[in-house]
């Protein structure tokens, strides 16, 4: 590389790394969701750390942070940060990443990078806008193991897809997904300069005495009380809040989940973030990821289904509304789903042998936020409405739920089912660990005995230890059913 070149490399690097010469990062969000502890633990392994997830999730804050973080234990000029679809960089480099980290090996580390004996974290933000950049990472990583890399993106599909045969072994994919409703609840609390720490803790308890009596191979009516317990002391420690978190409830219906449409205060603003969102997913990350010929249809698909979030179908169906082909209608939902904008759930079959997956399934809108706007739905008379509002309370749940098995299963696609058996259904499923979990969402003032009757002999059938039944208001323990209300069943998952 001649001098010149290497010269306005640097130039650009430096803009990217201020911190080489201050020793910090300014303007950095302050508020940290529990994403970013999760990759912190992660930064002394050896794997590429791929963030991945839906757009304007907050990969970028995450890398910025990171960097923060590693300023405090590292020397400045051992991070090495590059946005990968900066104009200027890309107009005088062909080979981007190759040319940056020899320019950072010559003249900021000032030592060959296959020979150090120390860590270096290399962050690379917006990197699908580089061709064949899996080439260019793994040859650098392959050269010394020293190097931790970060890779973000905002064409989250086709990072997924470049990345998953070279990388084999050597990364991991750390979903983000829109803030949940702890998140939401977290992030108000931090907004206004009050205490939230306390809810991760009300969080951590919940969650874990949940996951641990679902390890256990038998579980007594003795466990099912521990973790009703659990539930009945976290509400008595929030009790005095609970108006405040259903009123954050109520807007997190609305709004859902989106760091920025969470941070604004403006519907209208909302309204344009969450849609200029989904048409770029559609227009640019998966327009240019998979060449689709139809990007009306699909988007037309995704109205479809922000409609009907929640409900069963089946492709035919969809095809023959949509006046399509349910071959290309799969595949469209197909990519929709790699771009976390929608979740599938599949019916359940008691014993892993006969879980089949059956032509019909319930789709959901991963937010429901993005959703309302979608469904043109994004105002407060849309939790006046019983109908949209118990779609969206589901969809709420499912996503929850989804995430949880996540974190339990740590796939990138992990199944989520519903049950539907000589006309009884069960909305949620959680297959996982040693049991089966049935979750039903009766988001109501009044549940009768009719409304449980699906799940209740589900569980006294012996296809489950115990169910819960997510409601407004009700706490309680009826044999192996615990009623919880929403707010504080989505401030455990």
């Amino acid at each position: 590389m001649d001098i010149e070149k290497s010269r306005e490399i640097l130039r650009i690097l430096r803009v990217f790394n201020p911190w080489w010469g201050a020793g910090k990062i300014e303007n950095v969000e302050s508020f940290k969701r529990l994403d970013f502890f999760a990759i912190k633990k992660r930064l002394d392994d050896t794997e590429i750390v791929t963030l991945v997830g839906a757009r304007q999730v907050g990969k970028t804050t995450m890398m910025e942070q990171l960097v923060e973080h590693l300023l405090t234990v590292e020397a400045p000029k051992k991070i090495f940060f590059i946005r990968a679809d900066n104009a200027g960089l890309n107009a005088i480099s062909k080979s981007p990443i190759e040319d940056s980290l020899q320019v950072y090996q010559e003249y900021v580390l000032k030592e060959e990078i296959s020979s150090i004996k120390y860590r270096i974290f290399v962050l690379i933000d917006e990197v699908q806008k580089i061709e064949n950049w899996t080439q260019s990472v793994k040859s650098w990583y392959d050269i010394n193991k020293k190097i931790k890399f970060i890779i973000s993106g905002s064409s989250s599909a086709k990072i997924i897809v470049d990345s998953t045969k070279p990388f084999v072994g050597r990364a991991i994919n750390q979903i983000l997904v829109p803030f949940k409703f702890v998140e939401t609840a977290r992030y108000d609390k931090f907004a206004a300069g009050k205490e939230h720490q306390y809810i991760n803790s009300i969080k951590k308890t919940l969650k874990n005495s949940l996951v641990d009596i679902l390890k256990k191979k038998d579980i007594s009516e003795a466990d099912i009380a521990g973790l009703y317990s659990k539930f009945q002391d976290a509400y008595k420690q929030l009790a005095l809040e609970e108006s405040y978190f259903k009123a954050l409830l109520t807007n997190y219906i609305i709004k859902g989940g989106y760091p920025k449409v969470v941070k604004e205060l403006e519907f209208k603003k909302c309204i344009e973030s969450l849609t200029t969102n989904y048409r770029d997913v559609i227009n640019s990350d998966i327009k240019q990821t998979y060449s689709i010929r139809k990007p009306q249809l699909m988007e037309a698909i995704l109205v479809y289904l922000a409609r009907n979030t929640s409900s069963m179908l089946n492709m035919e169906t969809i095809a023959r509304d949509l006046e399509e082909n349910s071959a290309i209608i799969k595949e469209y939902i197909g990519f929709l789903r790699d771009t976390f904008i929608v979740s599938v759930s599949d019916n359940f079959r008691h014993g892993k042998s006969k879980r089949v997956k059956k032509k019909v399934k319930k789709f959901y809108i991963n937010d429901v936020g993005l959703r309302n706007v979608i469904n043109n739905s994004f105002a407060e008379s849309v939790v006046q409405d019983g109908n949209e509002l118990g779609k969206l309370v589901e969809t709420i749940v499912f996503n929850h739920c989804l995430r949880l098995k996540f974190n339990l299963t740590s796939k990138d696609r992990p199944d989520m089912f519903y049950w539907r058996e000589n006309g009884n259904e069960i909305d949620i499923i959680l297959a996982c660990m040693e049991h089966v979990l049935p979750i039903e969402v009766k988001y109501r003032n009044r549940i009768d005995k009719p409304d449980v009757k699906a799940i209740r002999e589900f569980v006294e059938n012996g296809r489950a230890p115990f169910g819960i039944v997510v409601t407004v208001d009700k706490l309680e323990k009826d044999g192996k059913l615990i009623y919880v209300p929403l707010w504080l069943f989505l401030l455990m998952v």
